[in-house]
């Protein structure tokens, strides 16, 4: 493992490039382990209080991380005769670059994680649509029509006794603590840089929210996102 090689204005980065060590901070139990140890030195089960898991995995863990110069053993400590260790990191904070990884991109090292967020976001939007639509009494389902745009159609969900005018000019749904999207607009490069300057305020405003609720409210799930597509990729959401 290298010294720090890379900087934030939280510290430097301990950059990690040691196999062994990459595979231990990519999988999930392994990093959360760690991350007990991360605010300071601390011993094996304050460590698994801290995260909920078994002594035993916690233990393995941390024998695993030591091996791989992740964590160190700072000090002994004796209790009822018999020494304890205490174990802090190596360093505070750690950088692997994506090319050290097993992965062939950057979308195959993130994608686990991605599709699991958009996995709970779908089902929590969906659980909350159909609270309020239950709620609403109304009637539901796909509605295809004729619209003098490309493509030359509009497959919407709505109700039969919607008008036929778009969710962005006109919601017409029942009233959900919920919003979900996919419009695809065409923008200029300038545009899309201020639709994502906007949506940055707005996961801003979110956080503000958060901090001065002083942990009131309910969580909620704010995904927020633009990307560039090519022709094909646009056309093919029409299909």
């Amino acid at each position: 493992m290298k010294g720090p090689s890379a900087s934030s204005s939280g510290g430097d980065f301990s950059e990690v490039t040691d196999p062994a060590a990459i595979a231990l901070l990519l999988r999930e139990r392994p990093r959360r382990v760690l991350a007990a140890f991360l605010s300071g030195e601390t011993t094996v089960s304050a460590a698994a209080r801290q995260t909920g898991l078994d002594l035993r995995v916690v233990h393995r863990d941390v024998g695993a991380l030591t091996r791989a110069g992740l964590l160190r053993v700072a000090r002994l400590e004796r209790r009822a005769g018999r020494p304890v260790k205490h174990y802090q990191p190596s360093a505070n904070a750690y950088f692997v670059d994506h090319l050290n990884t097993p992965a062939a991109d950057l979308e195959e090292l993130s994608s686990p994680s991605a599709l699991r967020t958009y996995h709970l976001f779908h089902h929590a939007a969906d659980r909350e649509f159909s609270r309020a639509l239950r709620e609403s009494g109304r009637r539901w389902g796909w509605r295809l029509y004729a619209t003098p745009e490309p493509p030359g159609y509009h497959m919407t969900q709505g109700s039969p006794a919607d008008r036929r005018v778009s969710a962005l000019q006109e919601w017409q749904g029942p009233a959900a603590r919920m919003l979900q999207g996919f419009p695809v607009f065409r923008l200029t490069d300038e545009q899309a840089r201020e639709l994502q300057r906007d949506l940055i305020a707005l996961m801003r405003k979110g956080e503000a929210y958060e901090q001065a609720n002083a942990g009131e409210g309910h969580p909620f799930l704010l995904p927020v996102g633009i990307a560039p597509l090519t022709e094909e990729e646009a056309a093919g959401l029409h299909r």
